[in-house]
């Protein structure tokens, strides 16, 4: 390739995103491959014709290969050559207990890539239309829907920020013959050819055999995926009216959607689940979730996804993070101006009126109980008889898998409290002046329940 014909691809790519995007910082995830340097010169390119860019290269460093540090000081000449500032955090890859290494190293790099992105900022990735057959391929083995095998687009609007794929129109061969004409070398991760790897598997046995028997069959995955996208994007617009109305935050309203409609329920299910995870939902958590669905209101099921848990409460199903209770058998003291952390909760007693909840404290401390039964009675403000614990939880709209953090708050033999539901005595103790009530804080979660 000529040298200007190489320009005027750079500038090709850098003038295509200049009408989509307004000027802010860009951090371009760079390995030192030919990919993620040529999306550094697109990202150069942008600043160099808008200076209200700016570009920030961050180089991972995985801690697994040999060759990291030549790897290193390529970006850094790199870097140094298009003066341009880099970042190179040191990444912590765990693997195991049916973990890939290939997902806990996606994992941990887009943790640090997005930690180095600045407020309002764009993440710029060097993925190429190579890497988009590979993916296509990819998603029909794990069971993918349209979504997954529409593949990635080049500007994306998700839960993690905006990630621009400037580069998704070049094969692995555009872009090297671009870097050559311009004078740019890279260099090769010999990872990429271990086939214990799947995208390598499919990329060094899978797609070669193909190629071979079907001529033109790069163009007619992408093709195809392309169409996925333009379905995934209809089937969105129309169902965008249901989700607004069986979706608020992290909760799902089951009875705001027809769930004997299976496709529409299923649809709206991935993506409420989507925007709590990086990667779409597979079909089996979607259709445990579905069963979930069709059970009674009583129905204590969970279901793993990610890191958290989608329980069902009532008539919906919520995005819980896996928080664990204090020990059933524990009774302990906790005193004023002191904060009492267990497992993932922590307890405080905080001076003031709280609405029903508020106690006398006569001394400096009071005993958390959580050794207590659902069946066992008290008697809350305001109630005329006794109630079962259990009851006044449900009254409350207590979840049943948070039930466990609240203790009976004693004062010697004494009930004072529920946890931070609600305070037993009389309705004029809140007039007092010297009163407490419990702060129960899920410390997973940052939330005070």
């Amino acid at each position: 390739m000529l040298t200007s014909k190489a320009r005027q691809e750079l500038n090709r790519l850098a003038f295509s995103l200049i009408h989509k995007l307004k000027p802010a910082p860009i951090t371009v995830g760079l390995s030192g491959g030919a990919d993620s340097t040529l999306a550094l010169l697109v990202a150069c390119k942008l600043q160099e014709t808008d200076p209200r860019f700016s570009v920030l290269a961050c180089h991972c460093i995985h801690g697994l290969d040999a060759d990291d540090p030549i790897w290193l000081k390529h970006c850094q000449d790199l870097c140094q050559r298009l003066k341009v500032k880099l970042v190179t955090p040191k990444l912590n890859i765990v693997y195991g207990s049916g973990v890939s290494p290939e997902d806990a190293s996606r994992k941990e790099r887009y943790r640090a890539l997005l930690e180095n992105l600045s407020p309002n900022g764009y993440l710029m990735l060097g993925h190429q239309s190579d890497d988009q057959v590979e993916n296509l391929l990819l998603a029909l083995k794990r069971g993918s829907g349209p979504r997954g095998l529409g593949g990635m687009s080049t500007v994306t609007c998700d839960n993690r920020g905006t990630i621009i794929r400037p580069l998704l129109d070049l094969s692995k061969k555009d872009i090297e013959n671009i870097l050559t004409a311009l004078g740019f070398d890279w260099v090769f991760d010999i990872s990429n050819t271990y086939l214990k790897f799947e995208r390598n598997f499919i990329r060094l046995k899978v797609l070669p055999l193909l190629r071979e028997r079907f001529i033109g069959i790069d163009k007619a995955i992408l093709k195809s995926a392309k169409l996925c996208a333009f379905e995934h994007d209809l089937a969105s617009r129309y169902a965008e009216t249901f989700y607004t109305q069986a979706v608020a935050d992290d909760i799902f309203y089951i009875d705001k959607i027809d769930i004997e409609d299976q496709a529409l329920t299923f649809f709206v299910l991935r993506r409420f689940l989507f925007n709590f995870s990086s990667s779409a939902p597979d079909f089996n958590t979607v259709a445990a979730c579905y069963d979930l669905i069709k059970a009674s209101n009583d129905q204590e099921g969970v279901v793993e996804f990610a890191d958290k848990e989608i329980r069902r409460y009532l008539n919906t199903l919520r995005i819980v993070s896996k928080a664990i209770t204090p020990n059933k058998d524990s009774i302990l003291i906790l005193h004023k101006n002191e904060t009492l952390c267990l497992n993932d909760f922590a307890y405080s007693l905080i001076k003031g009126r709280a609405k029903n909840k508020s106690f006398i404290l006569k001394s400096d401390c009071v005993t958390l109980d959580f050794t207590y039964s659902g069946s066992f009675k008290i008697k809350p403000v305001n109630r005329v008889h006794r109630r079962e614990i259990k009851k006044i939880f449900g009254e409350n709209f207590i979840p049943y898998w948070e039930r466990a953090a609240y203790p009976l708050v004693k004062d010697k033999d004494s009930v004072l409290a529920l946890g931070s539901v609600c305070a037993l005595g009389k309705k004029e103790d809140l007039k007092a002046e010297d009163v407490y009530y419990l702060e129960i804080k899920n410390l997973k979660t940052g939330k005070v329940i």
